[in-house]
């Protein structure tokens, strides 16, 4: 989203840009993720209406943020691999506490997050997220996009429930619309989700190299 925009704003610095599970424009399924993270944050009465340091911390509000975005950033396909319906423990009684491997695992992710990032950074990173718009000034988003006139290489995962594929593919025929000939897609079909940028390095980086060496002179040359 930040490369996209760098490229509108100063198209005299930018020569090259690679988009990965990103957007043009926030999709309300996203907002809607983001806002309840937020929302979890801000009923926290430790977060004091983000008067908060100093005096406490909204660790509750902070893990349950992470552990919906921890569900937004990885894929079912992935976690019917890892995790199935496996027990934690298969001679437990039924109870209200965590009791499958998956729910460790999302209680986890949340707890080693909360005391990592500031809360009220978080809640302005992500209103900014929700609010990003390409269009924004112009009359359509194709109008917007065709500021951007360099190389750019849209990726996109089949599995990112975040920034879906179709996002993706949208960017890229946008751009196309818009006059930039040099735009190619690449789509993966990875297991990870929206992470898939973290995990999947030899296809992610196999798909980053090939575009950055694309017009580069030869070293014969």
């Amino acid at each position: 989203m930040c490369s996209l925009n760098a490229a509108a704003l100063y198209p005299d610095r930018v020569n090259r840009v690679i988009s990965i599970s990103g957007c043009a424009r926030s999709h309300p399924s996203s907002i809607a993720m983001r806002y309840l993270q937020r929302r979890c944050i801000m009923t926290d009465p430790a977060w004091m209406k983000g008067q908060y340091y100093g005096k406490s911390y909204p660790k509750m509000g902070m893990k349950l943020a992470r552990e919906i975005a921890t569900i937004t950033y990885r894929s079912g396909p992935e976690w019917e691999q890892r995790f199935g319906n496996k027990r934690i423990n298969e001679s437990d009684e039924p109870s209200l506490c965590p009791s499958f491997l998956i729910e460790s695992y999302i209680e986890h992710q949340g707890e080693t997050f909360c005391n990592k990032y500031d809360p009220n950074s978080l809640l302005y990173i992500s209103k900014a997220m929700d609010l990003f718009d390409m269009s924004e000034g112009f009359d359509s988003l194709q109008e917007g996009l065709a500021r951007i006139t360099c190389p750019v290489m849209i990726i996109g995962v089949q599995t990112d429930i975040l920034f879906p594929v179709w996002q993706q593919r949208d960017l890229f025929e946008l751009l196309k619309k818009s006059g930039n000939e040099a735009v190619t897609y690449y789509e993966l079909n990875s297991i990870y989700g929206h992470d898939t940028f973290l995990l999947d390095v030899n296809n992610v980086g196999a798909a980053v190299k090939g575009h950055l060496e694309t017009g580069l002179p030869s070293s014969s040359s």
